[in-house]
């Protein structure tokens, strides 16, 4: 299931037009061992991101690029309306994972051709890949496919809490779901469109403005610079970490997962996006300082400056709920004052301190006072 790594729903175009893709090699001392990490930049990404109702929830994404969405939503509501099943939207955020090793699935249209014909069968893998490393699960879920009722039905009962609904709504009847899904991403094609060349232009310009990273950085440090500030470690069986460039994440990271890869589609650089307006404050002044200015985001960073924390440790303390620490932290994660480690299932919170040393430096360069 694809997910924001901060917020849980429930991660170059060539000259001749063919996705470029930038592998990083020699990965000695970067605690990847021999995982690959690989730049795929395709608009398809995007198409599906935007789907997220995390998608402009935040400034991050430019006000004309927020009021397109709202009213291209708004659109997509009318079409759906009576569609039933609205947990396919979610599961459509997905299927974009079918396509990163299909190069020729370059853009929106070829994604939605492409999840026209594919075997629903597969939807349902990649939807519940998360449950599947478990081969006890893998091999129930399979004899559910197969049709055994009594292998659905125990499937169901072990996958997670977090993603036992939709386990429910996609064995249910995959055929009908895949359906569900090509309706809402053919409802979507026409006013994406809209914006695709756009996107291929500031996704494209991200990469470019991060050919220095690239020639200097390796493995984990790469893949931390890219996502402002996700740490990530191996996982077993994970051999492919790819970094795809999205306008429609900002400020969060989207992970999609799939057989021996993981996929994070980050939010392209502020310097990426076009129409910035030369005077206006730099957005990652505005995220930094709107991160300081909320009591409870100040009271998790003291607890930072002391230790490292877990996400519940954080909650406990606080006395506030996961969610709404997830939401604070992800926030604070944007404005590059915290970096999340995800290390198999655990995930922990580090104070990034060099940010808040250069706070006061942000605010003097951007007034011109020295």
């Amino acid at each position: 299931m694809a997910r924001a790594v901060e917020r849980r729903r429930s991660e170059s175009v060539s000259d001749e037009g063919s996705p470029a893709r930038v592998r990083v090699r020699g990965f000695s001392g970067s605690g990847l061992g021999q995982t690959s990490v690989e730049f795929d930049v395709r608009t398809l990404y995007d198409f599906v991101f935007s789907l997220s109702e995390d998608a402009g929830s935040t400034d991050d994404l430019p006000p004309a690029d927020r009021a397109w969405l709202k009213a291209a939503r708004a659109d997509l509501d009318l079409k759906l309306e009576g569609l039933g099943e609205l947990r396919a939207v979610e599961v459509a955020i997905s299927v974009a994972g079918l396509a990163v090793d299909r190069p020729a699935v370059h853009d929106a249209g070829d994604l939605v051709a492409f999840v026209a014909g594919v075997d629903p069968h597969d939807v349902v893998r990649l939807a519940l890949a998360e449950s599947l490393a478990d081969p006890k699960m893998g091999l129930c879920l399979e004899e559910a496919l197969a049709g055994s009722v009594e292998a659905a039905r125990e499937f169901e009962s072990i996958v997670p809490h977090g993603v036992r609904e939709i386990a429910e709504a996609v064995l249910r009847d995959p055929a009908a779901l895949v359906g569900q899904i090509v309706r809402i991403l053919e409802a979507w094609l026409p006013r994406f469109q809209e914006v695709e060349p756009r996107v291929a232009a500031m996704i494209l310009r991200d990469v470019e403005l991060r050919a220095a990273d690239r020639s200097r950085l390796e493995g984990a440090e790469l893949i931390e610079a890219t996502t402002g500030g996700i740490r990530w470690l191996s996982e077993p069986g994970i051999r492919r970490v790819i970094l795809a460039p999205s306008l429609f994440s900002r400020p969060y990271n989207y992970l999609l997962g799939g057989n021996g890869w993981r996929l994070f589609g980050y939010p392209i650089l502020d310097a990426a996006l076009d129409g910035a307006d030369p005077t206006a404050p730099p957005l990652a002044l505005v995220r930094l300082h709107r991160a300081l200015g909320d009591d409870t985001r100040l009271r998790i960073l003291r607890l930072l400056s002391l230790r490292d924390w877990y996400l519940t440790e954080i909650a406990q303390n606080l006395e506030l709920s996961k969610p709404t620490i997830k939401h604070h932290l992800a926030l604070l994660r944007a404005a590059g004052l915290v970096t999340l480690t995800e290390e198999g299932g655990l995930s922990y919170y580090s104070l990034r301190r060099a940010t808040i040393n250069g706070a006061a430096e942000s605010v003097r360069e951007y007034l011109g006072v020295h």
